[in-house]
């Protein structure tokens, strides 16, 4: 049996409503203020994700290692002791930033003269007491510290000087880079945090 066919009017009332949010949402996107929706759009994307940076190192290997310590249900925090490594990396920024070095080759390595004002010369020869005693304690450098007018000198040298490659890497890295080398830098760091009296020895 043929289906009846529709009218004109009733396809008109289907396709009325059709019509009308068309030309309400093409209304819409016109008027809309889309440079108000560009920033809504990128203020919502910035509160989705954080900064990760810390906005200053000391402040960061402070924050880092708390995070260690209150992951870790072994923390004795009644021997915590954070001023102390904040200490030990006042003492880092010290010598790293503001000590004034004079170096030159040696047989096998190098010598630096590293010196500073009273705050300075302080943490040169405390760094630099602890850190040549680590480096030696390796298989690559004999390192020794003696303290001079305003500082100490730093002597690293290789263990087997005839090593011709490893003593021109030891001239190449100099005092800072010498300073960068082991990994005991940031056990040292969670030593002293946790209130570790030996860390203050190293």
């Amino acid at each position: 049996m043929p289906r009846p066919l529709l009218s004109l009017p009733v396809v008109l009332s289907f396709a009325a409503p059709i019509m009308l949010s068309a030309q309400s949402t093409a209304t819409s996107h016109a008027t809309m203020d889309h440079a108000a929706h560009q920033r809504q759009m990128q203020q919502s994307a910035a509160a989705a994700r954080l900064p990760t940076l810390p906005g200053q190192a000391a402040f960061g290997a402070i924050s880092e290692i708390v995070a260690i310590l209150k992951a870790d249900s072994t923390t004795d925090w009644s021997k915590v002791n954070i001023e102390a490594l904040r200490q030990h990396l006042i003492d880092m920024d010290a010598v790293t930033m503001r000590a004034a070095v004079t170096q030159h080759p040696v047989p096998g390595g190098f010598e630096a003269d590293v010196t500073g004002d009273e705050k300075t010369m302080a943490a040169i020869r405390r760094m630099l007491g602890s850190h040549t005693r680590m480096l030696s304690q390796g298989t690559e450098y004999r390192a020794t510290a003696a303290e001079i007018t305003g500082g100490a000198r730093l002597t690293v040298v290789a263990a087997d000087p005839g090593d011709t490659a490893l003593v021109t890497r030891i001239r190449g890295l100099g005092f800072a880079g010498m300073l960068t080398e082991g990994s005991h830098h940031v056990r040292h760091h969670l030593a002293l945090a946790r209130g570790d009296m030996a860390a203050h020895e190293h």
